[in-house]
């Protein structure tokens, strides 16, 4: 009877062993893990619905911006080449320039400011055939430009506070 007990004790033992090594085998199918983020921008074509010349902001403060797949101009402000772009969707992503014209510590823009050379980002929404929203980041003690696009990538977004005022844009028709 005791030869019986330990084959029955032994018996359970490898099956709760067994069950245990395939209990983990499947949980470690089954485990999920955060795939890293890839960050996906690329130039557009010069005929891509961003592309244009876009107007708005009040008599008092005019805006006008003008895009083209490769360069991005706020009239009167800052400049930049090297246009790409994430597209979120249809209608919303972000535009990353490599800054040619910005503003320098006196409020003036000039070729020479610091931030030239280095990327900068505008947010876009609301996109169709007439109409845009316009934001250039902005938060107060954030940044104003990055070394890298994949730094200019990670740091301006939405999440991280940048791009809380949006202009609404109409586009110009070409004459």
């Amino acid at each position: 009877m005791k030869s019986t007990r330990l084959s029955l004790l032994r018996a359970k033992a490898v099956l709760f062993a067994l069950v245990s090594v395939l209990a983990f085998s499947f949980s470690a199918c089954n485990v999920t893990t955060e795939p890293e983020v890839e960050h996906v921008y690329k130039q557009i074509d010069a005929d891509d619905l961003l592309v244009g010349t876009w107007t708005g902001g009040s008599t008092e403060w005019p805006e006008s911006y003008t895009i083209t797949n490769t360069t991005f101009e706020s009239k009167g402000s800052y400049k930049g080449n090297n246009l790409v772009v994430q597209k979120l969707d249809s209608t919303s992503g972000y535009i990353y320039i490599k800054y040619t014209v910005a503003m320098n510590a006196d409020w003036s823009y000039s070729e020479t400011a610091p931030d030239v050379g280095k990327w900068y980002a505008i947010s876009y929404k609301d996109l169709g055939a007439e109409k845009i929203s316009l934001s250039g980041a902005y938060k107060k003690d954030g940044a104003t430009s990055c070394k890298t696009l994949d730094e200019a990538v990670t740091e301006f977004t939405v999440d991280n506070g940048y791009f809380g005022t949006y202009s609404s844009c109409t586009r110009q028709k070409s004459e």
